[in-house]
């Protein structure tokens, strides 16, 4: 073998095995997790219209949710198993979304008075769903277990399911989408309770009587 022929092998075989160090060597870029908010930025709640009279009161009492409701979004594309995006996180506990909207709702938009020490009507709730159906077809749900009760009676307890369809428009990004419809059901599912509390503690509205 000629010693340029030798010469030229020997180089090509250094540089395989430079290149091959380089890439055992080299670490690739860490995939970073997406954090998402179905809250809308800047979304400032509406002040009431009117002042319930008589005066309407109410402890929002507990706001809690279900063990696998936590940081991670969840998907379902069966009845009975659930799948999480490891790389699509909250940015709160999801019942913290919910909290802060049942309060700026029921004491800011409906108006009512915010009971924060001694007796009086309570609101406790559970969040239950708070994910994205795959299928059969592609839709947002928020699930609420809801109990307005007193001292010694509950007025009433109802299971609230909000569903809302997740649309992607062209182009779009799909995780997106499956947050902004969660929102959308969220907000719907706050405005149904908030609907119901008033009118178990205040009552129809009283009749106009003709003249």
């Amino acid at each position: 073998m000629s010693t340029l022929r030798l010469r030229v092998l020997l180089v090509a075989a250094v540089a395989v095995i430079g290149a091959s160090g380089c890439a055992l060597l080299s670490k690739s870029a860490p995939i970073k997790p997406r954090y998402f908010s179905p809250e809308r930025p800047g979304d400032v709640p509406q002040a009431a219209s009117r002042r319930l009279d008589p005066p309407v009161e109410l402890r929002l009492g507990r706001v809690g949710s279900v063990a696998n409701l936590e940081e991670m979004l969840v998907f379902r594309d069966s009845p009975r198993e659930v799948g999480y995006y490891r790389l699509r996180r909250w940015t709160e506990a999801p019942e913290q979304y919910l909290k802060r909207r049942l309060t700026r709702v029921l004491f800011e938009e409906r108006g009512l008075r915010e009971v924060v020490g001694g007796g009086g009507p309570t609101l406790d709730v559970q969040l239950t769903a708070f994910e994205e159906v795959r299928a059969p077809r592609r839709l947002a749900r928020v699930q609420v277990i809801v109990k307005l009760h007193g001292d010694r009676l509950v007025n009433w307890e109802e299971t609230v399911t909000v569903e809302q369809p997740v649309i992607v428009a062209r182009g779009g990004d799909p995780a997106d989408a499956s947050v902004e419809a969660i929102g959308k059901a969220l907000r719907a599912a706050v405005d149904r309770i908030a609907d119901r509390v008033v009118l178990e503690l205040a009552g129809p509205p009283a009749a106009q009587v003709s003249r």
